[in-house]
């Protein structure tokens, strides 16, 4: 996980991501905008589609609520004429069977008692209704009612009942009922098939289905499954998508044909009015802002990619390569740059040219100070070894042994300042000598010259490389070589061995040295060396030691000798 979010972090401080990110923010404000109108124009369109699906219904409902309207029509003249005064029975059955006549399309109109007795009526005078579903419905609630009745009491068809109450004060006093046949609903719906409508129910405010196009035994395979009818009931006009009985989607509009009595569903295909589903809704309006904001935001990335960031990182490639190499190479596609671009490379260009110049410049000049550097510790040594060269004159011209003996110690500290010079000019590193190398000649040629017969002295040395500037190296041999000549000087042999030398220098920490040298205490053993006792070899070395910013130690132990140096490394500046 720690991983995973520092990668993130990492991608997230690359350009490309925030050149993404503020595209992705500069793009926002679009998409939402897009979003929000899509929205607003697929609930304009839904409301339009609905309303047509609404006006539809109402339209291919239109011969069933004129039916009906003109039955509770009928059945509220029928209650007006018998207020005032129930006629005779003979006048009452003319009356009816009149208006029987003149409609054409009811097949029983009549007036049930308050006990559910026929008492004026078209026919089946003095009939006991009481026993029908719809008589004790209307004495507990009694309000204007729809009924389905498969086998009509009277007319013996399948009817529809249109029910209004008769009331003395706020007494039930029976109801008028108006039969109205089946089979004057079932008409031709083709002009509504061609819309795509695939049924036309109605239904009575209990939710019983009052007509069906297709016929009342095949009414229950088109219902939605997940809604009762009931729902509907003393609503608006509504419209919705749901599930059939055989699984099929289907559209379904419901209008009030009668409000809160009769009200007409219409069946519509689905696939004609799909967009009214609310996953489409979402689908519609959001998937196409949210994929042309992609597409917007791919495009404008695609565009940075392109002309920012592939040859911002051309450019960085070229300047490693420049970097490694000091070669200057030309840039990819230079003529499809965009203008600022290549504004920047010919400047990257110029830059890299004057660098190359200036630097071709600076090692000429390094080189001319190397060979001048060189020249000079050159003439230094060989003015030296000159001066080496009279002292060795004077030196075979002396009788003294006394003058000898300090001559031959000042030739030889000159010598050993001529061979740092040597040492100078010899290495690569020009300002610099090595100390071990250095070092190792220098003890090598007093060893040699002290030591004719090495077999009696046994000689042991340690060297690590070391790099010293010359304000170091010249000091260090000079006390090097005193070191050494007092170590020779008073070098012993030991009771229980043979006499010993021993020479170290090496790394003392991380930025000091140390320079080490021991010998063997006791008798004394028969070298070319002069032993003058006048101290001015401990006092040299003090000087070289003070001048290298070290500090000398000397250790007796037993039968050993031991001088030590330690001193830091100084650089060029601290040096100068």
């Amino acid at each position: 996980m720690k991983q995973l979010i520092e990668r993130l972090r990492q991608h997230s401080e690359t350009l490309p991501f925030r050149i993404a990110a503020l595209l992705a923010l500069a793009l926002l404000p679009i998409g939402l905008i897009s979003v929000t109108q899509t929205v607003l124009l697929i609930r304009e369109s839904d409301d339009r589609t609905k309303a047509s699906l609404l006006a539809l219904t109402s339209e291919a409902a239109a011969g069933e609520e004129a039916h009906i309207r003109t039955a509770f029509g009928a059945a509220l003249a029928i209650r007006a004429m018998l207020s005032d005064g129930m006629p005779s029975q003979a006048e009452c059955e003319f009356r009816m069977q009149r208006f029987l006549k003149e409609s054409g399309s009811f097949s029983f109109a009549g007036y049930v008692d308050g006990d559910g007795i026929i008492r004026c009526a078209s026919g089946g005078h003095m009939r006991d209704m009481s026993q029908l579903t719809i008589f004790p419905l209307m004495k507990a609630d009694p309000v204007p009612r729809v009924t389905i009745n498969r086998n009509g009491p009277v007319s013996g068809t399948s009817v529809l009942v249109m029910s209004v109450p008769v009331m003395d004060g706020e007494k039930f006093d029976g109801y008028i009922a108006i039969s109205l046949p089946h089979r004057t609903f079932f008409g031709d719906i083709s002009d509504a098939s061609e819309r795509s409508l695939v049924n036309l129910i109605t239904f009575n405010a209990q939710g019983a289905v009052l007509t069906n196009d297709h016929g009342l035994d095949e009414v229950v395979n088109e219902l939605p499954v997940n809604h009762d009818l009931t729902e509907f009931v003393a609503g608006n006009e509504y419209a919705f998508i749901d599930v059939n009985a055989d699984g099929k989607w289907r559209v379904y509009s419901v209008v009030p044909v009668v409000p809160k009595v009769v009200y007409a569903m219409g069946i519509w295909e689905y696939e004609s009015y799909a967009s009214l589903t609310e996953n489409i809704k979402i689908t519609n309006s959001v998937l196409f802002p949210v994929a042309m904001w992609l597409a917007c935001l791919g495009v404008a990335f695609f565009a940075v990619q392109r002309m920012v960031i592939r040859p911002t990182r051309d450019l960085r490639a070229r300047m490693l390569l420049f970097m490694r190499a000091r070669r200057i190479f030309p840039p990819r596609d230079e003529s499809k740059l965009p203008i600022e671009i290549r504004e920047i490379e010919e400047t990257w260009q110029l830059l890299a040219e004057s660098v190359l110049q200036d630097e071709a410049e600076l090692h000429n000049s390094i080189h001319k100070k190397a060979i001048l550097v060189k020249e000079v510790h050159h003439r230094v040594k060989n003015n030296l070894q000159l001066i080496a060269s009279i002292l060795s004159m004077k030196i075979r011209k002396s009788r003294s042994i006394e003058v000898r003996h300090s001559l031959q110690e000042v030739q030889r500290r000159v010598m050993s300042i001529a061979r740092v010079h040597q040492k100078l000019y010899e290495t690569s590193t020009e300002e610099r000598v090595r100390a071990d190398e250095l070092l190792r000649t220098i003890i090598s040629q007093i060893k040699s010259s002290a030591l004719p017969n090495e077999a009696d002295v046994r000689y042991s040395d340690e060297f690590e490389s070391i790099v010293l500037y010359p304000d170091q190296a010249v000091p260090l041999s000079l006390a090097a070589s005193e070191m050494l000549t007092n170590a020779l000087k008073y070098m012993g042999k030991p009771s229980d061995g043979q006499a010993w030398l021993s020479v170290r220098l090496v790394p003392e920490g991380k930025d000091r040295v140390l320079f080490e040298v021991a010998n063997s205490i006791g008798e004394k053993v028969d070298l070319d060396v002069a032993i003058t006792e006048t101290g001015l070899g401990d006092k040299l070395i003090a000087a070289f030691v003070q001048q290298m910013e070290g500090e000398v130690e000397t250790v007796t132990e037993d039968s050993v000798y031991r001088i030590r140096i330690h001193f830091p490394i100084i650089e060029f500046t601290e040096a100068a």
